[in-house]
């Protein structure tokens, strides 16, 4: 293995962790103390814990995450499950860290205004709620973002929306909304605190719009189609400098018809400045566009790989 695929690989784990410990430090420090529901695996053990007297909640998440893990083992897979067993045991790590060290208790009792700094009693205003329901959403959101980027999955009910996708056709971003939308609606109508509920709400929203900024934006790459004299130049730039292939596309000029060469490049998004900035340099009167793709297979990208829908049951 190369040194740049052992670098990445290390990035990738180094991601994982750090995103599984956002996710984790997001449900339990501003959610938990506030019962703020806003879906997932956090929502459900909020709920169950709201009933019961005893402080159980990092029990009930660990025994949820393992639950669906093995669901997922069993029902979609051997790969889904190796992809998610790393977050999955992290994730319980690190909510017990979070609920069971004092330090972090008490810095959860006081981010949700139940305890001042000074170690007194208090009671939360809706400032608390909200903040709490902003910086919980912002954690949560951070954290599978980080997750996904490091080629990994949170797994949770995670494995319900892939299991709807394979039985029922139905799209994961849309069984995503519907099982976080039945858990928060859940916490409504048994724990019946509206302020709450809201919050929640609110969370789970910014968690989605954190997930959007952080990995699927950071996910887009543009297709460049370049008409230029220097076309040999920009393509050697491409390949050695940005290291990404080029190709060749033999033209026809539509009004004198001139043959003429295209190159076709893609790049990353972060790619975009340097060789716009290339071909200005070298050539200004070059012809180029830039077209944001939503998707690109193959090397030097995201690999490629069969749909749930294609996999075999």
């Amino acid at each position: 293995m190369s040194k740049k695929k052992i670098a990445r690989q290390v990035l990738n784990y180094f991601l994982v962790i750090i995103g599984t410990a956002l996710l984790a430090f997001g449900s339990v420090i501003f959610l938990t103390k506030l019962e703020l529901v806003a879906g997932g695996i956090s929502g459900i053990a909020i709920i169950v814990q709201h009933f019961v007297s005893v402080p159980i909640y990092d029990y009930l998440a660990a025994a949820l995450t393992a639950f669906f893990w093995i669901v997922g083992l069993i029902f979609v897979g051997k790969d889904f499950a190796m992809k998610t067993l790393l977050s999955s045991v992290l994730y319980i790590g690190f909510t017990f860290l979070f609920k069971r060290v004092d330090f972090f208790d008490r810095l959860a009792a006081e981010s949700a205004g139940l305890l001042t700094e000074s170690g007194e009693a208090s009671i939360p205003t809706m400032g608390n709620f909200i903040l709490c329901a902003l910086f919980g959403g912002v954690f949560i959101g951070g954290g599978v973002a980080l997750t996904f980027l490091g080629g990994g999955s949170t797994g949770g009910v995670d494995v319900i929306q892939v299991l709807m996708n394979k039985y029922l056709r139905i799209k994961e971003s849309i069984s995503g909304f519907m099982i976080d939308a039945i858990v928060i609606l859940a916490g409504m109508i048994s724990m019946r605190m509206w302020t709450a509920a809201l919050c929640g709400i609110l969370s789970s929203f910014l968690a989605a719009v954190f997930i959007e900024l952080v990995y699927i934006k950071n996910q887009s790459s543009f297709q460049v189609d370049i008409i230029s004299s220097k076309w040999k130049e920009i393509s050697n730039y491409a390949q050695k400098d940005l290291e990404r292939g080029a190709t060749i596309v033999h033209a026809e000029g539509g009004y004198k018809g001139d043959e003429r060469i295209i190159l076709r490049v893609i790049i990353h998004k972060n790619q975009y400045e340097l060789l716009r900035d290339y071909i200005a340099g070298i050539d200004p009167q070059a012809f180029v566009t830039f077209t944001q793709t939503n998707a690109v297979f193959g090397e030097g990208f995201v690999k490629n790989r069969k749909s749930l829908k294609k996999r075999k049951k």
